[in-house]
């Protein structure tokens, strides 16, 4: 057999590549081609069944800061609809199925059911209750899958994935400072995404845990009722003074200590609320110093 020369085994290297790269993109072009006939062919029927968070493409949702405990409802509509003009006048049926880690709990609140053409809004909304059998821990992530799709009088499917990242749990705090400037902040955030009952609110006794969608709902009246992190704060007013024009100082149990015959609040306990961030103000008897990264504020927190 007569070997190639080194140009013609190129020439046929060169012609193996240009026939993949359009064998590719011939089967990249004939799927589009396949999917836009079928959307025309469906909406030439006036068959709609799209979804404001489930799509074809498998969007993915992803979900921070979440507490790591607790079941959590992930919503979503299923609808019949391209716009507020055109619509499927006719009913759809539709089935959901989801794709949930092992020890993790998944329920429909319905698995099956039908956009009704006489419904106003042309959709139907779908629940799924996500129930954990363990506690999370910080930076760990639940995956969860979503998949619908019509059953009649044609089929078409939607899909979507949901990422929950346990965030930094807890109550965390800074003092932002520095050298020559009159006053400090302490910031103090409460990563903590539930509050918990100390009197009867509702359906709910006392100890119950309610979590933030619930407490943010909450009449102003009740949201005493409800209570997140408590904060205790000392300090020696020899060094920092209270800022006692805060907000803060309306609801906090005080303490003093008496300087020069004089009181000065030295300690501070207030609650903070779930998943919040608060600062609060102190004045420097010595302004040259920065107190930033140091512990001239003692912070502490119980549940």
């Amino acid at each position: 057999m007569k070997k190639l020369g080194k140009l013609t085994f190129r020439k046929v290297l060169v012609l193996i590549i240009v026939l993949g790269v359009i064998s590719i993109t011939t089967a990249t072009v004939a799927k589009y081609v396949v999917e836009e006939f079928h959307g025309y062919y469906l909406n030439s029927k006036h068959f709609y069944f799209t979804s404001n968070r489930l799509k074809t493409n498998n969007p993915v949702y992803l979900v921070n800061n979440w507490s790591g405990v607790g079941e959590f409802d992930i919503s979503f509509d299923l609808i019949a609809m391209k716009n507020s003009l055109v619509y499927t006048d006719y009913d759809i049926p539709y089935e959901v199925d989801y794709d949930c880690p092992t020890g993790v709990g998944c329920v429909f609140d319905k698995p099956t059911g039908v956009i009704s053409k006489n419904d106003a809004n042309h959709s139907d909304t779908v629940t799924l209750t996500v129930t954990p059998s363990a506690t999370y821990n910080e930076g760990d992530h639940l995956i969860v899958g979503i998949t619908a799709w019509s059953t009649s009088p044609y089929i078409e499917t939607i899909y979507a994935t949901f990422e929950y990242v346990v965030g930094k749990k807890g109550v965390t705090y800074e003092i932002e400072d520095e050298a020559n400037r009159p006053y400090l902040m302490l910031k103090i955030t409460n990563a903590i995404t539930y509050c918990t009952l100390i009197a009867d609110y509702g359906e709910w006794h006392a100890g119950k845990e309610l979590d933030n969608s619930i407490y943010r709902q909450m009449d102003p009246a009740d949201k005493p009722k409800c209570v997140g992190e408590q904060i205790n704060l000392s300090f020696d007013p020899h060094d920092i003074i209270l800022d006692t024009t805060g907000d803060i100082v309306k609801t906090a149990t005080l303490g003093n200590t008496t300087i020069s015959g004089i009181d000065y609040v030295s300690s501070l306990g207030f609650y903070i609320e779930p998943v919040s961030t608060m600062a609060i103000k102190f004045y420097k008897t010595d302004p040259s110093i920065n107190y930033h990264g140091t512990q001239v504020i003692t912070v502490t927190h119980t549940a």
